[in-house]
C-alpha cells in the first residue's frame, strides 16, 4: 500500500519542481560576474610567494600555468596551502628535509598517506623553537611549487580542475560540483575553449537568491491555479515555506566538534582529513559553544607567521582571530555564525535576510545551530544548501 504524502512532502515536491526549472533555465554565463577574474601564477613561484598571493588578494584558489604545454596545469586551493604547511611543520619538528636536495646528507621525505584512520603526527609535547621557525621560513622561500609537488610525487590537482561550458545550465554545474567534492567550477568559453572565469559556490548561491524569488512568483502568476495545502492557521501555504529542520536528518547532522584544548595543528588536520568540512565548532568543558574555526582562519597564522600557534590550544586561536577581526570596521556585519532550525526555505532561498545572507556575508561560509543550552547541534555550509536544491543528486 502506497504511503500518503505528508504536507511537507507535497510542499517539497512542488518547490523542487519550480527550483529545478529555474536552475535548468539559467546558464553559467548568466551567473558569471562581470568583474570575475582568474588568478594565474607560474609553477616556478616559491611556496612563500604563492601563500602571499592568497593573503594579499583574499582569493580562494589560483591556477598554475604550464609554459611547456601553454595551458593551465592545475588548481591550487587554500586546502592545498594548509596541507603543505602542516606537512612542512611536521617535517621540521621531526628533522626531515621538506624536499629532495643535492646534498648527500639529505634524504627523500617520508611519504605517508594522509587519511582519517591515521593518528595525528604532532604531539602536544613537541614545541617548535625560533630556529625551527626560521628553517621553516627559509624552506617556504626557497622551495618552488613545482619542486614541492615533484618531490612528493603529487600532481597539481588537475583532477580538481572541474570544468564546464559557460552555456551549461546551473543545475548540471551544481551537480558536478557536489559529485566532485569541490567548491568551484572553471568556466570555459564555448568556441575558444579559453577559461573565462571561476564560479564558486557563493557566486551561484548569490545568483540563486537574487533570481529565484522573481522566477518563483512569475511561475505562480502564470498558473491558472495554485497548489493548495490546507492548514488550520494558513489555508494556502506557499510552496517554499518549508522549515530547514525538515531536511535535518539528511544534511544538517553535526559531523563533530572539538574541545577548546585541542591543539591548533589537530584542528586543521581533522578539518581536512577527518571531517572534510569547512568549519568545526569549538566547545568548552560543558559542551557550550565557544566559536567556529574555519579553514580560512589558517591565513592568520601565515600572515603574522605565528607558526607556534599550531601547538597551542584552539581557544588561543579563537581569541587571536577575534582580536584581529575587530580591527576591521565591517567585523560586526561579517561576524555571522548562527541559524535556527525553524527558519524556512523561503528565508533560505527567496528574499532571505537571515540564513543565506549570513552565509554570504560570513568569512567562514558556515553557520552553526545551537540548542537552548548553547550547545552546537548542527552545522550548515553552502554545499548543504546545494544538496537541498538538488534533491536527486547521488553523492558517494
Amino acid at each position: 500500500m502506497k504511503r500518503m504524502q505528508s504536507k511537507e512532502d507535497i510542499i517539497k515536491d512542488q518547490y523542487m519542481k519550480t527550483l529545478t526549472c529555474f536552475l535548468q533555465d539559467s546558464t553559467l554565463y548568466d551567473c558569471l560576474s562581470i568583474n570575475n577574474q582568474v588568478t594565474v601564477i607560474d609553477q616556478s613561484f616559491s611556496l612563500y610567494d604563492v601563500f602571499n598571493v592568497f593573503i594579499d588578494t583574499h582569493i580562494d584558489e589560483v591556477l598554475f600555468w604550464n609554459p611547456d604545454v601553454a595551458y593551465y596545469d592545475g588548481v591550487f586551493t587554500q586546502t592545498d596551502l594548509i596541507r603543505i604547511i602542516l606537512k612542512c611543520y611536521q617535517n621540521i619538528l621531526n628533522g626531515v628535509p621538506n624536499v629532495w636536495g643535492n646534498s648527500k646528507i639529505q634524504v627523500q621525505p617520508i611519504m605517508e598517506e594522509e587519511d582519517e584512520d591515521r593518528a595525528t603526527p604532532v604531539h602536544k609535547n613537541q614545541l617548535i623553537g625560533q630556529e625551527q621557525i626560521n628553517k621553516l621560513l627559509i624552506d617556504l622561500q626557497t622551495i618552488s611549487v613545482r619542486d614541492w609537488f615533484n618531490s612528493y610525487g603529487e600532481s597539481l590537482h588537475q583532477s580538481s580542475l572541474v570544468q564546464a561550458d559557460m552555456a551549461d545550465n546551473l543545475n548540471d554545474a551544481m551537480k558536478k560540483i557536489l559529485k566532485q567534492g569541490v567548491t568551484r567550477i572553471v568556466v570555459i568559453d564555448t568556441e575558444s575553449r579559453i577559461i573565462v572565469g571561476i564560479l564558486q559556490q557563493k557566486d551561484i548561491l548569490a545568483f540563486l537568491v537574487k533570481g529565484f524569488s522573481q522566477y518563483f512568483h512569475l511561475q505562480l502568476s502564470q498558473k491558472s491555479h495554485r497548489i493548495e495545502v490546507h492548514h488550520e492557521n494558513n489555508p494556502q501555504s506557499e510552496q517554499h515555506e518549508l522549515e530547514i529542520n525538515y531536511f535535518s536528518d539528511r544534511i544538517l547532522q553535526l559531523n563533530d566538534k572539538l574541545p577548546f584544548d585541542t591543539n591548533v595543528y589537530d584542528v586543521f588536520y581533522k578539518l581536512i582529513y577527518v571531517f572534510k568540512r569547512n568549519a568545526i565548532p569549538i566547545v568548552d568543558n560543558n559542551n557550550k559553544y565557544l566559536g567556529l574555526i574555519d579553514r580560512r582562519d589558517f591565513l592568520f597564522i601565515l600572515k603574522y607567521q605565528v607558526f607556534d600557534m599550531l601547538n597551542r590550544p584552539a581557544l588561543d586561536l579563537l581569541n587571536f582571530i577575534k582580536i584581529e577581526k575587530k580591527k576591521f570596521a565591517g567585523f560586526c556585519i561579517c561576524n555571522k555564525e548562527l541559524f535556527q532550525m525553524k527558519q524556512t526555505l523561503k528565508e533560505v532561498l527567496a528574499n532571505s535576510n537571515q540564513v543565506v545572507e549570513n552565509l554570504l556575508l560570513s568569512s567562514r561560509g558556515s553557520l552553526v545551530c545551537l540548542n537552548e543550552n548553547q550547545e552546537p547541534i548542527a552545522t550548515l555550509q553552502m554545499s548543504d544548501l546545494f544538496k537541498i536544491c538538488l534533491d536527486d543528486v547521488e553523492l558517494e
